[in-house]
């Protein structure tokens, strides 16, 4: 009798162990991108213009990646019919992190981030969409703890205030990162996981950097004291690329949404040990929600069609 056989012609029995390997490497990612802002917050005390600092993590993340590319003997461009679809997943992730630093302006990073964290809920809702299938129960039950843990977080750690171009421009950051999700899922098929994060990295280093340009605010670090926390953030965000898209092409875009949620558990936990920040109580019982529902994400299954052996 034949092995039955799950998504993409794997052995059924293999799909649990690729689903939690998935989701082991998108909280990876998480924890990597809460790293970020840990990095990050020692480099703003140089008084350095976020824009710019990040146009320059983005670069040197892209500058790492295509190191390790060399080193690793592989492929610098994507797979053939990839190509053009990776181009756009670059271009969509520059365009997330302009419009998000845009809201930045006319808004609290809280009001910003609550708006943003929007983004698994629009992924479930345009997965669906295109033909993946309606969510199951679980499913939407970890999207439902993990947006509202998200949600007490956000409005328990900051004034909440926020314009309506900071809306319009938080939301479209949203937009943008689920055209993001949903499109590498759908495109990143055959390239490899390093490729992509490279070139993704180098597209949103490209974005932020113009910018810069245009709001007048690019500079140069100078001194140590100012380079050691970029290259921290560098080196974080490339290992966090290549851990989120590894994650995306064992999950799919909604579970991986969700996971990824973990992101504001994950800085106020690193602030916590490495900042002195203080863990108040809704931050607590937020992280406590996100926890759960990336729980119930990563056990969750998705209702996509079973597809057949590969002859």
């Amino acid at each position: 009798m034949p092995e039955a056989v799950g998504k993409a012609g794997q052995p059924s029995g293999d799909v649990p162990r690729r689903e939690a390997t998935g989701a082991l490497l998108v909280a990876s990612a998480s924890a990597l991108f809460g790293g970020v802002v840990v990095f990050g917050k020692f480099a703003l005390r140089r008084e350095w213009p976020v824009p710019s600092m990040l146009a320059i993590r983005f670069g040197i993340g892209a500058v790492i990646l295509a190191i390790a590319l060399v080193v690793l003997r592989r492929p610098l461009m994507a797979v053939r019919g990839e190509r053009m679809g990776l181009a756009l997943l670059a271009v969509g992730y520059a365009v997330e992190a302009t419009l998000f630093f845009a809201a930045l302006e006319h808004g609290t990073a809280a009001a910003v981030t609550l708006l943003f964290f929007t983004y698994p809920v629009l992924v479930t809702l345009a997965s669906w969409g295109m033909g993946t299938g309606a969510p199951s129960r679980l499913t939407v039950l970890s999207l439902a703890l993990a947006g509202t843990g998200t949600a007490v977080m956000v409005a328990t750690g900051g004034r909440v205030s926020i314009e309506r171009a900071g809306v319009l421009f938080a939301l479209g950051s949203a937009l943008a990162y689920t055209s993001y999700l949903v499109g590498a899922d759908r495109v990143l098929r055959r390239t490899n996981p390093l490729t992509s994060s490279m070139w993704v990295s180098a597209g949103a280093s490209i974005g932020l950097a113009a910018y810069s340009l245009a709001s007048g605010g690019l500079g140069i670090p100078t001194g140590w004291s100012k380079w050691w926390p970029v290259l921290g953030m560098s080196a974080a965000t490339a290992g966090a690329f290549v851990c989120l898209l590894s994650g995306l092409k064992r999950l799919g875009a909604v579970r991986t949404s969700i996971i990824a949620a973990t992101e504001p558990l994950s800085s106020a936990l690193l602030a916590f040990v490495f900042l002195n920040e203080e863990v108040t109580t809704g931050t607590a019982l937020g992280g406590a929600l996100i926890l759960s529902g990336a729980v119930a994400a990563a056990l969750a299954r998705t209702s996509r069609p079973v597809e057949p052996p590969i002859p």
